[in-house]
């Protein structure tokens, strides 16, 4: 019997490299999908890795880490990088299993005679099929401190907290979420059909208030933006809803399904984790589907479930370690953090993660006001500032969503979700938000997330904000200020 050779499995480098065989007198062609907004930033990470350091790409199966590393590799190509400084590798390829990372990149290294100070770009694809990988990049990092690593992770990243850096500094995690809103009517170029981009809409009237961007919302196209959130919600969050009605004729919900439901739920990578009974596992990520955008409880769960809370605690830690779901932390009602968190608020990572599991829910169903809420929270997952979310819990009220500031600890952005337009109607008054903000921080910026309602309000001094949810969604990714919560405060 024969064994893989070093020539094959340079061979099998060589097609997942096609670039190296370019030439002065090459046309370089790339044809690669739109890029994702958090491009520009992932080239700037990119370039800042080096000297020892590790860049780490995370998000969810069919986020795009893929073409994102693709296209990078084009940018680079475009820019004047020697397309034999450039290496890629997908760990997912069985003829690469008996081999490990220093084996293939000393392989490219040999090949191309680079030195050990060469300006090079290494790309690992799906690495964390590799044992104790992390420590296998940064001894390579070491080794070649002008080369630049990038891992990408479908789970198991050193933080799911994009920007935060692990191993001592080493390993810096950028996060890639499913689509936002604002990438999703993009992907479908609705955007400029909604909205006049060429407008100063900063320091204007409604909901556009106080926020950034050459940009305002076309007469009369709020029903349209609302109709757009709802396809987003049901469909929206992988680049196969968007493009699902186009492809072969197939219904956006059919293609969801299968798209999203085999590739992203079945995926086998809890294995890996420790996780061996993933009918268990599936079982218990259904039931948080299922309650997206409630406040669920460590008892409910293992009463619910038969689940003994170590395995959950287990079970929960991965499904969030692989950005199928984010755990959001409770507050009492004088914003004060609890000690031992036995409840949180379970968020899908995308809302249309439920249609793939439940079906479509029209507009006017109780349950999408808690998949809106779930869209909302989804538009922070690619910003570091999605640690300081909160939400208060206690005996007389609650509060829907808190962005607690990153240096006071304490409320800055305080959100009621009223999906049904509840406060428009002068018998309702939104005493809980008002009285939330009197107690904690009078400072605070408090939202009142409507259907349709757009304009502000005051009640007892309180400045309030009543606007569109879909509208401040788009705002979220279009005015990155407003993810950030690092206002300088007057308290």
């Amino acid at each position: 019997m024969h064994t893989i050779s070093d020539n094959d499995l340079f061979h099998r480098l060589v097609f997942d490299n096609p670039w190296w065989d370019f030439t002065d007198e090459t046309e370089i062609k790339f044809r690669s999908p739109t890029k994702r907004s958090f491009f520009p930033s992932f080239v700037t990470r990119v370039m800042k890795a080096g000297q020892g350091d590790v860049l780490v790409l995370a998000g969810p199966l069919r986020a795009g880490k893929t073409v994102m590393m693709r296209q990078m590799v084009a940018d680079l190509i475009e820019r004047g990088t020697s397309p034999q400084n450039v290496f890629y590798c997908s760990m997912t390829t069985p003829s690469y299993t008996a081999t490990n990372l220093g084996t293939l990149f000393e392989m490219f290294c040999r090949r191309y005679r680079h030195k050990p100070d060469a300006e090079l770009y290494v790309f690992y694809d799906e690495i964390q099929y590799l044992k104790e990988w992390e420590e296998a990049l940064l001894t390579l990092a070491k080794q070649r401190p002008n080369a630049r690593f990038i891992g990408a992770v479908s789970a198991g990243a050193p933080t799911t907290i994009s920007g935060e850096r692990t191993h001592s500094g080493r390993l810096d995690t950028f996060i890639l979420p499913p689509l936002t809103f604002l990438e999703f009517m993009r992907f479908r170029n609705t955007e400029e059909k909604l909205f006049d981009l060429r407008h100063e809409s900063a320091g204007g009237k409604g909901p556009g208030k106080g926020m950034r961007g050459n940009v305002a919302m076309r007469k009369g196209a709020l029903p349209h933006l609302n109709a757009e959130f709802h396809r987003y919600v049901n469909f929206g969050g992988f680049l196969e809803g968007v493009l699902g009605q186009q492809r072969e004729g197939a219904p956006a919900p059919t293609f969801i399904r299968d798209g999203v439901s085999d590739r992203v739920l079945h995926k086998d990578l809890a294995g890996m984790y420790g996780v061996n009974d993933a009918q268990e596992l599936n079982r218990l990520f259904a039931l948080l589907a299922f309650n997206t955008a409630r406040e669920v409880s460590m008892d409910d769960l293992a009463k619910a479930t038969g689940i003994a809370k170590n395995t959950l605690r287990k079970y929960l830690d991965y499904l969030e370690a692989a950005f199928l779901i984010r755990r959001v932390v409770r507050v009492d009602g004088d914003a004060q953090r609890f000690q031992r968190q036995v409840s949180f608020k379970v968020y899908l990572a995308a809302p249309c993660i439920y249609s793939a599991l439940f079906g479509p829910v029209a507009a006017n169903d109780q349950t999408f006001q808690r998949l809106a809420e779930t869209a909302l929270v989804s538009q922070w997952l690619g910003a570091a500032s999605v640690r300081d979310l909160a939400y208060a819990s206690w005996r007389s009220g609650k509060i829907d969503l808190i962005a607690m500031h990153p240096e006071t600890d304490k409320p800055d952005h305080v959100y009621e979700i009223d999906w049904s337009n509840r406060y428009g109607s002068p018998e309702n008054r939104p005493d809980n938000i008002v009285d939330f903000v009197e107690r904690n921080n009078r400072s605070a910026l408090p939202y009142i997330l409507t259907n349709s309602i757009a304009r502000p309000g005051m009640m007892r001094q309180v400045d309030l904000t009543l606007a569109p949810l879909s509208l401040y969604c788009y705002w979220l990714d279009r005015d990155p200020t407003l993810r950030s919560f690092h206002r300088k405060r007057v308290e």
